[in-house]
């Protein structure tokens, strides 16, 4: 319990350091906006690119807990998605879709799992880390991007629409660069140490200064009407998650106990930063996702404690 307070503890920190810049000393929406731009199309893809060029995929995959793992997130997404759709909101539903599925694994689950079960969780949870970007950000993105062709006014030609939607997913700087780093592993090539450390650099400021945006755009925006769907959102992402990964994993695919701590431990973690990234960038959701991800950060010591005692209870 001590290390998750000390991981999200300067989480707030710098979400509030951004409020109180926002709120105080003159940092305005055109600053939020540039540095909202910084993180998510350059930042962010650097930290995906470096990640999927560096990861060792495991061989073989132990397909098992990836199954249970993004069977439960999809069906996540689905609810969240359908929410909004039903609601009325369909800009909303790629954005809330994501949050509603996307865990904090990289940045705050892995050292927090691998502390509790030990070492030997290191490939289950690599396994996770390694997909989670390829199949949920490119999910969303294609969404984002079919939903912004059909308010182009696009959507009366299906085929057009489509084909747009797709080159508008595929050269978004998020799909772009988990396309090129998993192509940089997959063939083994050798990126110049420079080059690397380039990217490393940016991919360090992802965190601070999404946190710092956050708590910018809370200042400016103010979320007291987005409450309530931001804690449903909340709790979609670490309670129905968490709950479905683990009947997956224990009564349909028969885990042992090594490979289901891991990955219930993962689904129960509070929304990651890149949800709220995404939200900014297609400004859509924004007010909700970014409640959300403070909700589900305020109530993470909860369920990842919840998650401990089910999976040792396995």
């Amino acid at each position: 319990m001590s290390l998750i307070f000390q991981i999200v503890l300067p989480m707030f920190g710098l979400i509030a350091l951004g409020y109180w810049a926002a709120r105080y000393r003159g940092f305005n929406t055109a600053m939020v906006q540039g540095l909202s731009r910084f993180v998510g199309i350059y930042a962010l893809p650097a930290l995906l690119f470096s990640n999927m060029a560096s990861t060792e995929i495991p061989d073989p995959l132990e397909w098992a807990v990836v199954g249970s793992f993004y069977i439960a997130a999809v069906a996540v997404f689905l609810v969240g998605g359908l929410w909004m759709r039903m609601a009325g909101r369909r800009e909303q539903i790629a954005p809330i879709g994501l949050a509603s599925s996307f865990s904090n694994i990289a940045l705050l689950g892995s050292p927090i799992i691998m502390e509790a079960y030990g070492p030997t969780v290191a490939v289950p949870v690599m396994l996770l880390i390694v997909f989670q970007s390829p199949l949920l950000f490119t999910s969303a993105t294609m969404l984002a991007e079919t939903q912004g062709s059909a308010q182009g006014g696009r959507s009366t030609r299906p085929v057009q629409a489509t084909l747009g939607a797709a080159r508008a997913t595929l050269t978004s700087p998020l799909v772009v660069s988990i396309i090129l780093g998993l192509a940089a592993n997959l063939i083994h090539l050798t990126i110049p140490p420079m080059v690397m450390k380039s990217f490393t650099m940016m991919a360090q400021t992802v965190l601070p200064c999404a946190c710092f945006t956050l708590g910018a755009s809370l200042a400016l925006s103010p979320a007291s009407g987005a409450v309530l769907p931001a804690a449903v959102v909340a709790l979609l992402k670490t309670g129905l998650h968490p709950l479905l990964t683990w009947l997956l994993a224990t009564q349909v695919f028969a885990l042992p106990p090594l490979w289901v701590a891991p990955a219930v431990t993962a689904a129960a973690l509070p929304i990651g930063i890149n949800a709220y990234v995404f939200a900014e960038r297609y400004h859509a959701g924004r007010e909700v996702v970014s409640m959300a991800l403070l909700i589900s950060t305020l109530l993470s010591p909860v369920s990842i404690s919840v998650a401990f005692m089910v999976s040792s209870a396995s």
